[in-house]
């Protein structure tokens, strides 16, 4: 999240908070409401999950996309503390990345699960002291909310990225609550569920000051050094200005600290998918030895993922994290809330949601070769990519259940859909004039929701015929 905000405040200023809101904001929807049916029904991961319901298809593709987009999510504090070390010893980006993520590697692989989460206690307290210190040396002489920024009169604005960028990063971390797999594994291995919730509720306030802090710093390394490659290179360019050698090597630190706090339960998770769940064609989980060797070589793929990505475009981080979650949500939300709330849902039409939702999403995207800004119609591509997946499986579900649906009998249940309908058909006949009005870009948010909301509004409403069905995840 740091150095999303760092990079995003630089270009972007002040309101590059929201991300790390949002961020927060999709913690405490897991504690408050999803982490207690996920551990009821013996959550491992995404794609296994999936998998059990909708079967070996629909799991294979869950862990391949699941697979190629953890490494965006890792690479930004790999990227992070390469950069550091890039400007402050002047070493070679691609040498120094490659290294990064080699150690990160080794240390993901050899630590273990036990001495990982001692180690990460460790990091924590050196990532926050190194972030004070950073705070302390490039905020006390740098007059952050009066400097001018030459063409950027938005730059001190709370709202200035944009109301279209700032709903999409909320609604893509409410929807990445759903698919939040490394947060789920991490926080399904408390005690109890009561030990699990306090611990995203204190963590969530330590957020605050991560999420304020990075944007803080971004800011000033734009008022000081003016518009440069990135965020990330410019901010160790920076303090190395404004702050004593020692100073400079503990905040280093601290971004290796980072990396390593930030990739090592991305990188378990994603290899939990990709090698148990997709590498895995023997279903040899009972055999350690092969769970190990399935692991690490996930481990290496992801590390090589890591660096090209990192390569490929190094100073659109806020884009790769919005890429990432616009390929991954599109396959993996709509189902996992199926598999919790709607039993009549097929496999074929999971699978087919998913190859459309992703398809479209990245297509989308492509139709623009991949601006981080300008897309067709001002919609951006996670809009198209979640709401297709969403719209697929409410279509397909209906299809494929001709004769076999009826009204469900819960009057709560009734109600509760009766008003998702309402809110969804509503949002729908105002996305329609949307485009004459001052707020089109706010169409593909308006259009998406109103299919989330119709989404729903189907799942609440209907029932079996038999009414013999039951949901992971009841509703009473």
């Amino acid at each position: 999240m740091f150095s999303i905000e760092i990079d995003t405040a630089y270009a972007q200023g002040f309101s590059a908070v929201w991300f790390g809101i949002a961020t927060i904001v999709a913690s405490l929807v897991v504690a408050a409401f999803l982490l207690t049916p996920f551990r009821n029904i013996g959550y491992l991961t995404n794609s296994n999950l999936i998998g059990r319901a909708y079967g070996q298809k629909a799991r294979n593709l869950a862990a391949l996309v699941i697979g190629m987009t953890f490494p965006i999510f890792a690479m930004k504090n790999v990227l992070a503390a390469a950069s550091f070390l890039h400007v402050i010893l002047g070493w070679n980006l691609q040498a120094v990345l490659i290294l990064t993520t080699l150690l990160v590697i080794l240390y993901v692989s050899l630590g273990g699960l036990w001495s990982l989460a001692y180690v990460q206690v460790i990091n924590l307290v050196l990532f926050t002291a190194g972030l004070l210190v950073a705070a302390f040396f490039a905020l006390r002489t740098q007059a952050v909310w009066s400097a001018p920024v030459p063409h950027m009169p938005q730059f001190h604005s709370l709202f200035g990225v944009g109301a279209p960028t700032i709903l999409v990063w909320m609604v893509m971390s409410l929807l990445n609550s759903v698919s939040a797999q490394a947060e789920f594994q991490t926080i399904s291995a408390a005690k109890d569920t009561r030990h699990g919730k306090r611990g995203v509720y204190l963590s969530s306030i330590t957020l605050l000051g991560f999420a304020v802090l990075p944007t803080l710093l971004g800011m000033a390394a734009r008022e000081h050094l003016g518009a440069q490659a990135g965020g990330l290179l410019a901010f160790p360019v920076y303090l190395r200005q404004v702050a004593p050698p020692w100073a400079v090597l503990l905040v280093g630190l601290a971004f290796w600290s980072a990396a390593l706090i930030w990739c090592a339960p991305l990188m378990f998770s994603g290899a939990s998918s990709f090698g148990l769940d997709l590498l895995n064609r023997k279903e040899l989980s009972h055999n350690s030895q092969a769970v190990r060797r399935f692991t690490r070589l996930s481990l290496l793929i992801q590390g090589v993922m890591i660096v090209l990505y990192a390569l490929a475009r190094p100073s659109d981080l806020a884009w790769w994290a919005v890429f990432g979650l616009t390929l991954r949500n599109a396959a993996i939300v709509g189902p996992t809330i199926t598999f919790l709330l709607w039993p009549l849902v097929t496999e074929r039409t999971v699978v087919l949601s998913m190859v459309l939702g992703v398809s479209t999403g990245f297509g989308w995207n492509a139709l623009t070769a991949f601006s981080a800004t300008q897309f067709v119609f001002g919609i951006n591509p996670m809009w198209i990519g979640s709401g297709t997946s969403l719209f697929t499986i409410l279509i397909g579900t209906f299809l494929a259940n001709r004769g076999r649906i009826r009204w469900t009998p819960n009057h709560r249940k009734r109600r509760l859909g009766i008003t998702f309908a309402v809110v969804g058909l509503a949002l729908l006949s105002v996305s329609l004039r949307l485009p004459q009005t001052a707020l089109r870009a706010l169409l593909g948010a308006d259009a998406f929701l109103g299919i989330l909301a119709l989404f729903f509004a189907a799942i609440f409403l209907t029932v079996e015929r038999d009414g013999t069905q039951t949901s992971a995840m009841c509703v009473s």
